[in-house]
């Protein structure tokens, strides 16, 4: 079977030859660390590694308002930049992480009405989108094996990198209504750009979108707030993507679980990446929603930091061989993404561990 061939069985709930294979890279992780352990700058991990899938297209809503772009604060190791949503997020220059939420343009129902949401709404999708080179990519990604997604933000984190964490979660129980016009032409955009292209570019394989419900300890939402303010989007642009018959592979990090059945629900075919710091375990996960769900990652990363290769055998085979005894749909990959504190031989070791054992 191809790669395009198991992904899709197992999207659909079924059992192929084998287990799927996919990975996530954090960007900078051959200048920081695999360039000096041999991989060289430009290498395709997805060639390299012979991974099943491939996203080629990134959507996130387009920023209103370009003459709000600027510099903030810049030093030799980092740089403050604010965006056209008026939002300034710190980052690394030289190494890898998570962007620092500095501050926040959209904080209240009134400066969304009168600054951002005219602007936003007359926003023309193609004018984000470079057809040529877009139809350029699709040809040349199709005609390779692999399961190929297009992907993107969707409302969930929109709301956390517009409005910032303490504003999204406060108007979510407090200015309800205000949530609700956000998302709407959220949604809108979404569906837009997506229309624009199924229609002009084409279908891919499926769909990868990702909406970072929880963190550490729990989801953001409660389970009634999730129903209530987000679930509502999730089914109006999951429900378009499923009248052209294309599956869906959700992340979120976090721990999520108690959105599981909403996520159901809204049609999601497969969650990534079940943080294993979270408490969240594929296998358990399995046992429970096998029949309705894929499932892809879980692998705990924190193993594979150790260099130790016992840790990494028990973690890596006690996940895949516990899933294909269960009979379940399951995508071997970390539990976010690989880290430059992982070498490049023990990734090769996880790899290792798959190949010896990925048959069902």
């Amino acid at each position: 079977m191809t790669s395009r061939e198991i992904i899709k069985a197992l999207l659909a709930k079924e059992i192929p030859e084998r287990v799927g294979l996919n990975e996530s890279f954090w960007p900078h992780i051959i200048e920081n660390a695999w360039g000096e352990q041999g991989i060289e700058p430009g290498t395709d991990f997805g060639e390299r590694f012979n991974l099943d899938l491939r996203s080629i297209s990134w959507f996130a809503a387009p920023g209103p308002r370009p003459d709000l772009e600027c510099v903030v604060e810049e030093s030799d190791e980092w740089i403050v930049n604010k965006n056209s949503w008026g939002a300034s997020f710190k980052t690394w220059k030289h190494k890898a992480g998570t962007p620092e939420h500095v501050a926040f343009s959209v904080s209240s129902p009134e400066i969304w009405k009168n600054e951002f949401r005219d602007a936003f709404e007359a926003i023309d999708v193609r004018d984000h989108v470079d057809l040529d080179a877009a139809r350029a990519v699709y040809a040349k990604a199709m005609a390779s094996d692999r399961f190929i997604t297009y992907s993107g933000l969707f409302v969930f984190e929109e709301l956390r990198k517009i409005l910032g964490d303490v504003t999204m979660l406060e108007s979510l129980l407090l200015e309800p209504e205000w949530i609700h016009d956000f998302c709407t032409l959220v949604t809108q955009k979404n569906i837009e750009h997506f229309e624009l292209l199924f229609n002009e570019v084409g279908l891919p394989d499926g769909l990868h979108i990702y909406e970072d419900l929880g963190y550490t300890a729990a989801p953001f939402a409660s389970p009634a707030c999730h129903r209530e303010m987000i679930l509502p989007y999730h089914k109006q642009l999951f429900g378009f993507f499923k009248e052209h018959n294309l599956p869906i592979i959700m992340h979120s990090c976090g721990d999520f679980r108690p959105h599981i059945d909403s996520i159901i629900e809204a049609g999601v075919d497969c969650i990534q990446a079940m943080e294993a710091k979270t408490g969240m375990n594929v296998v358990s996960l399995a046992e429970q929603y096998k029949d309705k769900l894929c499932f892809m990652g879980n692998i705990d990363i924190r193993a594979l930091e150790s260099g130790d290769r016992e840790k990494i055998k028990e973690e890596c085979l006690g996940k895949l061989n516990g899933m294909k005894a269960l009979h379940a749909p399951y995508v071997y990959m970390s539990d976010h993404s690989i880290p430059p504190s992982v070498t490049v031989k023990d990734y090769a070791y996880m790899q290792e561990l798959f190949r010896e054992n990925c048959k069902y």
